[in-house]
């Protein structure tokens, strides 16, 4: 052959290179889908496993691991090292596989120790990815120099398919799976084994989203029903963030990152050179605490005086980490081939492959106790005479012939022979026919389950189930770190059918169903609600009373009550507030829910927490005070309640650090943030707003629409995407001089 020939180095050069690409996708880069592991996590797992290094055992040191990893990896020490502390990390996994002691570094940027310093162990999640490994149930092979072997794949008891985070970019091909959180993917698997014929849209019943390590909170949650179905998307990560007021200084507090973002590289970096190259003088320092775990950490950047609140946090969310997008790409090697998978297809990979490995390791087990049960007859061929069986394996020269001469005598094949030569003497002597009967009929019946489970794939699926409730306990609390905003309801899903089925106009003769935007509303129409149940909902009137809605009268307001709040806030005009549990109400029957003077007159009152804020609007003094409900005494029901600050109250509202602001003035709407609001101390003036503000509402992430009703006439829809988020004094967009009643 001519080397110099074009065309058969264009054909060499390519079938090389397709080699090359296809060993980089399957043997480094992109995970398996069985475990989700790539090969050099699985041989770090399996080299702990094979040293015996449990979880609940002691750690050893990491160079050890390293060292004993390496005759299943030629890449080198640093490699294998580095794949192991990853392994290890809480903010590059949620569900670490190993355990770390020592110098493992941090979210904060620093490097690990170097391995001679640091020890490790298998984490009870690590324990679980291999556990039943040693009943044959998954293939090995030999390791790259022949010497020893190694597994395939891991047994993944724990479904890290759907719970690890994984990311790993090949020739021409890349990958990005994300966590999600173990309760709702076990929720998911057990709707999925009982509904095979289900859709994306019925499992994001139970899988609301990522859920990463980091926590954050994703802005587009109306875009995951797609990312889901398809298999690829983006979603926007944003850290969650507090402003605060401390000695005349302004101070945003953020408490968590998005994924993948360090503080040193991620902010501090991005920071530094917005001040000292980009000359913005809106921020002055930047304060890291914590970072050794997610709870500990904090990150405050102080604002310069009179620094711009909103335009400092759109300046931070552009220029640095605080806001970051996080690629999803669902793509695994299956069957040989990298394979792009949407939610229900990673589901179905696990279960199937799970129920396989159950399946392998009941055969397993049916082999050694078909064998046991081949031993107990042979055995009791054998007590026909015991005396004789003993004396012909004394009288033999050797194994052989002391095989063959039993075997002749009681009708045994080598199996059973063999069995029989391994028991000591000592033992064969005191067998008992009544025994060996009993263990013959108990192996009989245990045959006979294992075959069942063997052949039925719903009883399979029940132990599925039962591991998995197993696993769930020794998790322990599994809190959802990342929250999920939505722009919008995501059509054809459950949430956006809650969405209708739960909305209601509240009258003063009871509830009425809100169908559309298209209708025409009285004079007596008084407020609106979100509920599941009627049952829920709670009216109350302007002299003080608080009643179940269908027995309701003369009310201006209601409210929903919720197993999740456990105190009553109710609000004056005169400027008068009270806090009182919920437990003290009946809330059969019409109740004082305040005691209130000649002169005055309830105005607000909600269920609430002390996660939750109480937002009072003056119209008169054009201002916003914002008080932590946790901060407020509480009171019994009878009393009047303490001062606020205000003399006069126009409107009240409770809402989380998490939920938006919908302010009106002069016929136009805006969003601001809650958060955007310092928590005031009762007593204080609180925060201006824009000049003429004349309503103000909170409205959570997620709902769509603004009804803007006037006393009579029909109804005006504003779609919430057009009212940007501003800052507390900026004036918003023309929407309409009408009175806003309801928003969904």
């Amino acid at each position: 052959m001519d080397f110099k020939d074009e065309n058969y180095l264009n054909e060499r050069s390519s079938q090389d290179f397709g080699i090359y690409a296809n060993s980089v996708i399957k043997a480094r880069a992109i995970s398996s889908v069985e475990d989700n592991l790539k090969p050099i996590h699985r041989k770090v797992l399996w080299t702990l496993f094979e040293d015996k290094v449990y979880d609940k055992g002691k750690t050893v040191k990491c160079a050890r691991i390293v060292g004993d990893a390496m005759k299943y990896s030629p890449h080198g020490d640093s490699s294998i090292y580095g794949a192991l502390v990853r392994l290890g990390q809480w903010w590059k996994l949620k569900y670490p596989l190993i355990t770390m002691q020592g110098n493992m570094g941090n979210i904060l940027g620093d490097g690990p120790a170097a391995m001679r310093y640091t020890e490790c162990k298998l984490s009870p999640i690590g324990m679980a990815m291999l556990d039943g490994i040693k009943n044959d149930c998954v293939p090995f092979k030999k390791n790259y120099d022949g010497t020893c072997e190694e597994p395939v794949m891991l047994p993944s008891k724990f479904p890290y398919l759907l719970c690890g985070n994984n990311m790993g970019i090949a020739v021409g091909l890349s990958a990005s799976l994300v966590s999600h959180n173990f309760s709702e993917v076990y929720n998911a698997i057990c709707y999925y084994m009982e509904h095979k014929d289900c859709s994306v849209a019925d499992l994001l019943q139970f899988i609301q989203g990522p859920d990463f390590p980091t926590g954050g909170k994703i802005l587009n949650g109306e875009d995951l029903l797609s990312i889901y179905t398809n298999g690829v998307g983006a979603v926007k990560v944003q850290a969650h963030y507090e402003i605060l007021k401390e000695n005349q200084k302004t101070k945003i507090v953020f408490s968590d990152l998005p994924y993948g973002i360090e503080v040193e590289n991620g902010v501090k970096k991005q920071l530094k050179k917005l001040v000292l190259d980009e000359g913005n003088t809106e921020f002055e320092d930047i304060i890291v605490e914590g970072g050794d775990t997610l709870d500990s950490l904090k990150i405050t950047v102080v604002l310069s005086k009179n620094a711009n609140v909103g335009k400092c946090l759109e300046i931070l969310f552009q220029k640095t980490g605080l806001q970051s997008t996080v690629k999803i790409n669902q793509t695994v090697i299956v069957n040989g081939q990298p394979r792009t998978l949407s939610l229900k297809e990673m589901i179905a990979s696990w279960v199937d492959y799970r129920s396989a490995i159950v399946k392998k390791i009941k055969e397993d087990e049916y082999g050694k106790t078909n064998h046991k049960l081949t031993v107990v007859i042979g055995l009791q061929k054998c007590m026909s005479d015991i005396d004789k069986l003993i004396s012909l394996i004394r009288n033999s020269a050797n194994r052989t012939y002391a095989r063959d001469a039993i075997m002749k005598e009681f009708e045994l094949n080598i199996e059973q022979a063999d069995a029989v030569l391994d028991m000591k003497l000592s033992k064969l002597s005191k067998l008992d026919l009544t025994e060996l009967n009993d263990e013959e009929t108990n192996l009989e019946q245990t045959l006979a389950a294992l075959k069942k489970i063997i052949e039925d794939e719903t009883l399979r699926f029940d132990i599925i189930k039962k591991e998995l409730q197993e696993l769930k306990k020794s998790i322990g609390e599994d809190n959802r770190l990342t929250e999920i905003l939505y722009n919008r309801p995501v059509e054809g899903t459950v949430a956006a059918e809650i969405a209708v089925k739960k909305e209601y106009l509240v009258y003063p003769n009871g509830l009425r169903p809100f169908i559309d935007g298209n209708f025409t509303v009285d004079n007596d129409l008084v407020a609106s609600v979100m509920s599941y149940n009627s049952q829920d909902i709670y009216g109350f009137n302007k002299i003080g009373d608080i009643m179940p809605i269908n027995i309701a009268t003369d009310i201006i307001g209601a409210c929903v009550k919720s197993d999740k709040k456990d105190k009553v806030v109710s609000v004056t005009k005169n400027g008068n507030i009270k806090v009182s549990l919920a437990s003290q109400y009946k809330l059969n029957k019409s109740e004082k829910v305040m005691k209130l003077k000649e002169d005055d007159e309830l105005i607000f009152a909600s269920f609430c927490n002390d996660n939750d804020y109480l937002i009072l609007f003056d119209k008169q003094e054009n201002k916003v005070l914002k008080l932590s409900i946790k901060d407020l005494t509480v009171a019994s029901k009878a009393t009047l309640g303490v001062k606020s600050g205000y003399d006069t109250i126009t409107c009240a509202a409770i809402a989380t650090n998490n939920d938006k602001l919908l302010c009106v003035n002069n016929g136009k709407g805006k969003f601001t943030s809650v958060k955007d609001f310092s928590v005031d101390s009762r007593g204080n003036k609180g925060q201006s707003v824009a000049e003429k503000t004349t309503y103000i509402a909170t409205f959570e992430d997620g709902r769509t629409n603004i009804y803007v009703i006037p006393k009579m006439g029909k109804t005006t829809l504003v779609d919430s995407k057009k009212l940007s988020i501003k800052s507390k004094t900026a004036s918003g967009v023309n929407l309409s001089n009408k009175i806003i009643v309801k928003i969904v």
